[in-house]
């Protein structure tokens, strides 16, 4: 319940900000699932991952962003082996959020870091979630196991104007990603499916690239579509 309150909380920050500024981008739900699928930076060598948007509408100044992260933390034992957050504790946890120009990888046109009190993941659940979910969580909503929790961060960014396209990339933990068949963007479009990425691991990128170790393109289309969960408001 307390992590279910905090994603909403942030979403609800969004929604305020949303009030008095214009959406120009939006690939966040309104009401968030129990999970989405995410990159994770320690299990992957990256350091650096995000997609390419483009926003609508004609608001660019000071940008409020919301990214969608994914907690596998547990308070003792972990998502593999008795996962166990039997209270509402949470755990600091610090966030890079950047901003690129298309084609200007050479350094961000806005940098925003900033502290979160993280959500532990709920414990895993023995009756619902057995055989292959044994140490997930149970979503009672949507009846189903997850090994992490979905919610949301929001930055209020300095930003004298936000470009028609942009990259937009996060550094800590996982970051959520959602797939085109989920439907998500319901503002703006995704007009490429390569992400973008710094990592020492070569499966992050498409076969070919040439930019392995080094904040670049996946250099392709092998993602298969999935965007980072992240929506963007400005005056």
């Amino acid at each position: 319940m307390a992590v279910a309150l905090l994603a909403a909380g942030a979403l609800a920050a969004f929604a305020a900000a949303a009030a008095s500024a214009e959406v120009i981008y939006d690939n966040v739900p309104s009401t968030l699932p129990g999970n989405f699928a995410s990159l994770g930076f320690a299990a992957t060598s990256t350091t650096q991952f995000g997609g390419e948007i483009e926003v609508a509408g004609t608001a660019r100044k000071n940008p409020t962003v919301t990214v969608v992260m994914s907690s596998w933390a547990c308070q003792s034992g972990s998502w593999e082996s008795a996962c166990s957050s039997p209270t509402n504790k949470k755990f600091k946890e610090p966030v890079t959020l950047k901003i690129y120009e298309v084609g200007e990888l050479g350094a961000p046109i806005a940098t925003k870091t900033k502290s979160f009190k993280m959500p532990y993941r709920p414990s895993a659940e023995p009756v619902h979630c057995t055989g292959a979910d044994a140490g997930t969580w149970y979503d009672a909503a949507s009846e189903e196991c997850f090994n992490g929790k979905a919610f949301a961060i929001t930055f209020k960014v300095k930003l004298q104007r936000v470009p028609k396209k942009a990259i937009v990339t996060a550094q800590s933990l996982n970051v959520a990603v959602s797939e085109p068949a989920e439907g998500t963007l319901s503002l703006g479009a995704d007009p490429t499916q390569e992400l973008f990425l710094d990592s020492s691991w070569s499966e992050m990128y498409c076969e070919g690239a040439t930019d392995v170790g080094t904040f670049g393109g996946s250099q392709g289309e092998c993602w298969g579509g999935y965007q980072p969960v992240v929506a963007l408001s400005a005056n």
